[in-house]
């Protein structure tokens, strides 16, 4: 009867453990694919801007790569623009030899080519800063939609932004591996960040055959040598081209049990009643704070409740557990909402960019509609801003637009949502603002910017003017993107003159005058 208990209460165990280490696998699968993706996103902006026209040209392509700053916290190993050829054409940083190496055999360079979407290469020791990585290409095409370079960034494995749960512990000893699925190669080892293995020097080459062949699961793999073998879950990302091994020892993962299996033997010498009663007692003290944590896992990753910290309330290898993932729960938060800031802001005005500003003005145009609120709209544009650059410089040009956005938001009011729409335009949404009051705002702002001298680097003061278009919301049915095109149509009919504020017919009512 003993025995049969203590089977049952391991195979119990067993399965609690494989649930609570699937859900950690998942959890660090699921952070590595955001990241990675972001840093695809980024770099694919950053191609969206290149200046197409100019791809082939080193000088301006690097100094274009120069100017993107942010960037370049997202790519350890620098970026790097690659003509159609195969031939390098500039990078940032600058690295010997990487700026006119060829790289028409590099895979990463062939999957953009031949698909025309981004694309992850193979784990290797990059050649020109001979440290391990991954590199993200994706593609710069023209206006018609042609491919006319390859923009690549280099990710070290060494990356804590990205990697910071390679050289993480599950339990004690615990640890997760990253696998290459197509180069069947162990890229990320944290008992030795910098070396690749690959995978049938890690487990026997059959089972590492079904490794990459298989699906995510959780099960008992042995190591290459067959001398101790290991609670694995298997999570692939990155539409199964990386695959995320959470592995423990079995030793490890059961000495509860085995703690468990003693005492009862001990104490079954004394009387049966007494054994069946402890047995019972040790288990539910033992399972209680898996169940409990499992299920609050399992909600969390596959039910959407918000990621908050488990209690720990032991201090043995299941609080050790609970821990571990209580400390990596607080990274993750930390480094998403650092990111998200990031993705949301110009890096140089420090205004939202294009995509977040027409995400809230979708929503406040909702809002204004439903309830039947007025709400405005600018476009502003700087007067010959590029005889600005051409005269001046890039670096005044930069001066005068970071200036701009801090005149616009010590002017505006703080619910004014103000955005970089590209260059040197800008719109700024006015809610409960009608069009006649819009008007006295965009003039008094026009007014004021006029009057403003901004200080170059070699001491001389620049003065600059502003042309701004005023539209606003006249009846339901609008989109943000029509009431935007009806403040472009009255900045159009401003930049005819200049240092003018406009109106949009189509924004006034019948009989309405401004």
């Amino acid at each position: 009867m003993l025995i049969l208990i203590n089977a049952r209460m391991e195979e119990n165990l067993t399965q609690l453990l494989s649930n609570q280490q699937s859900s950690s696998t998942s959890f660090v699968a699921s952070d590595i694919q955001q990241k990675i993706l972001l840093r695809m996103q980024s770099l694919q902006d950053v191609a969206n801007d290149l200046p197409v026209g100019q791809v082939n040209d080193p000088a301006v392509v690097s100094e274009y790569l120069s100017r993107r700053v942010a960037i370049h916290r997202f790519y350890s190993g620098g970026i790097f623009v690659i003509g159609l050829n195969g031939s390098g054409i500039a990078d940032y940083p600058k690295l010997q030899g990487r700026g006119n190496s060829y790289f028409g055999e590099y895979e990463y360079f062939k999957d953009v080519i031949s698909t025309g979407k981004p694309t992850i290469g193979k784990p290797r020791v990059d050649p020109f800063t001979n440290q391990p990585g991954v590199a993200i290409a994706v593609p710069v095409k023209n206006a018609s939609g042609d491919l006319v370079a390859v923009l690549a960034g280099a990710v070290s494995l060494g990356d804590s932004t990205v990697f910071d749960h390679a050289k993480a512990h599950i339990g004690k000893t615990g640890q997760y591996l990253f696998v290459s699925v197509r180069d069947e190669l162990v890229f990320i080892d944290p008992d030795n960040i910098h070396q690749m293995k690959q995978l049938n020097e890690v487990f026997p080459e059959r089972l590492a055959k079904a490794l990459v062949a298989g699906v995510s699961d959780t099960r008992v793999l042995p190591s290459v040598d067959h001398e101790k073998k290991y609670l694995t879950s298997s999570k692939y990302i990155l539409d199964r081209r990386w695959l995320v091994l959470g592995m423990i020892p079995v030793d490890e993962v059961f000495q509860p049990v085995t703690a468990l299996k003693h005492e009862l033997y001990v104490v079954s010498t004394v009387s049966l009643l007494v054994i069946t009663a402890l047995m019972w007692w040790l288990m539910y003290r033992h399972l209680s704070p898996l169940v409990t944590a499992t299920r609050q896992l399992r909600s969390m990753v596959f039910e959407g409740v918000p990621m908050h910290a488990l209690k720990v309330e032991r201090s043995d290898e299941i609080g050790d557990l609970f821990q571990s993932f209580n400390k990596l729960q607080n990274e993750v938060k930390l480094s998403h909402e650092a990111l998200e800031v990031q993705v949301r802001k110009d890096f140089l005005t420090d205004l939202f960019n294009r995509r977040y500003f027409m995400e809230l003005a979708e929503a406040e145009l909702i809002r204004s509609e439903r309830y039947d609120r007025p709400l405005s709209v600018f476009m502003l544009d700087v007067d010959h801003f590029k005889k600005i650059n051409d005269t001046h410089g890039h670096n005044a040009g930069d001066a005068v637009l970071k200036r701009l956005g801090e005149i616009m938001q010590k002017t505006l009011r703080e619910v004014d949502v103000i955005g970089r729409m590209g260059g040197e335009e800008f719109a700024i949404l006015l809610p409960e603002t009608t069009l006649k009051n819009a008007a006295r705002v965009a003039e008094r702002l026009r007014e004021k910017i006029s009057l403003q001298a901004i200080s170059l680097s070699g001491g001389l003061p620049l003065h600059i003017t502003v042309s701004i278009g005023v539209a606003a919301l006249s009846g339901k049915g609008l989109n943000i993107d029509t009431l935007l095109s009806f403040a472009d149509e009255a900045l159009y009919e401003a930049k005819r003159e200049r240092n003018q504020v406009r109106v949009s017919g189509s924004s006034l009512s019948d009989g309405e005058l401004v």
